[in-house]
């Protein structure tokens, strides 16, 4: 059994449906990645109480919380938009959701969440002149300061710039890492949900396309929706590799591919896919070197080359370990 279970949940609308089901082991960080309107922060509302679902379970360790109040369900919620009490200093916003009443075990809680978070000294500073990294960081360490069976987090960092985003993802991990707080975690950036994630769920159109770890979905994504949706790459028709008559699509991403600007005969390279007379049609420098866009047979193409290629026409190949055959 595991420890959190979605099991059926539904939710009409008139204009869109969810029907989800999944299962989170105690203590893992899932993110819920997926395109605006997949249904990502409806999943959330619906987990937490604020919105009532139609049907389903919602099982924490063996419990139906489906038709608890929200105050019972041992769940905590932080938001884009920080919600702290702007009335009180930073410590009393992170005792306030406190269970524990012994006030010296209380700010001995309240230290060890401060240095997690890494402000130690913050502790009288009003809310109200923290920057946004450090309000959502209060936010996160109140949310935990209650122990919640299950903490759920809607999108905490998309209000903050892209430079304190990737420092402040880090620091969700850090306090995942030291508190083993199971975690649901939406987001609408990939480079995120890869960054801090156990297991990541892609939605799209109110239902689950994928559920695997990182890796599992960047090297084997079982949809092209989820291929394309964790990283840039190729799509082709199967029948150009496999034969006519070969359904669904082969895939793979611009780093497995290795660029000549000679001509490469295939029977050499036999654990490799070999594509000749490849078109330039751009090269973008990236830093680490530059992503091609290419052109074979007038079907699109990306590589990645340490070099900018001299020749518009060059060759690939590509290692058919590193190639997914994807069916649908």
């Amino acid at each position: 059994m595991s420890y959190l279970e979605i099991i059926d949940l539904k939710k009409d609308y008139s204009d869109f449906n969810l029907s989800i089901s999944f299962s989170v082991e105690k203590g893992e960080l899932v993110t819920i990645l997926g395109p605006s309107g997949s249904g990502k922060s409806t999943l959330l509302s619906l987990t937490s109480g604020i919105e009532s679902a139609d049907s389903g379970e919602i099982k924490i360790n063996g419990k139906d919380i489906l038709h608890l109040p929200i105050s019972k369900r041992g769940i905590s919620m932080v938001f884009q938009d920080f919600s702290l009490f702007p009335n009180m200093n930073t410590k009393k916003n992170i005792e306030y959701g406190m269970k524990e009443k012994n006030g010296r075990i209380r700010d001995q809680k309240t230290q060890e969440l401060l240095n997690t978070i890494g402000l130690a000294g913050y502790e009288k500073r009003k809310v109200t002149s923290l920057s946004g990294g450090e309000a959502q960081r209060v936010a996160l360490a109140r949310a935990i300061a209650s122990e919640p069976d299950i903490l759920l987090l809607d999108e905490p960092l998309s209000a903050l710039d892209a430079p304190l985003r990737k420092k402040l993802r880090g620091s969700i991990r850090a306090i995942h890492d030291a508190f083993s707080t199971t975690m649901l975690y939406v987001t609408h950036d990939r480079e995120e949900a890869f960054a801090i994630s156990d297991k990541i769920i892609i939605m799209k159109d109110g239902k689950i396309e994928a559920f695997g770890t990182p890796e599992e979905l960047y090297r084997n994504p079982p949809t092209l929706f989820t291929a394309f949706f964790t990283g840039d790459g190729t799509a082709l028709p199967a029948s150009l590799i496999y034969g006519e008559g070969s359904q669904g699509s082969v895939f793979f991403r611009p780093e497995s591919v290795t660029v000549s600007e000679e001509s490469l005969e295939g029977g050499l390279y036999p654990n490799h896919l070999v594509f000749n007379n490849v078109e330039v049609l751009s090269a973008e420098y990236t830093g680490p070197g530059y992503m091609l866009g290419l052109s074979f047979r007038g079907m699109p193409m990306i590589a990645f080359s340490p070099l900018k290629p001299k020749k518009r026409i060059i060759s690939l190949m590509i290692l058919v370990d590193s190639v997914v055959r994807i069916e649908s």
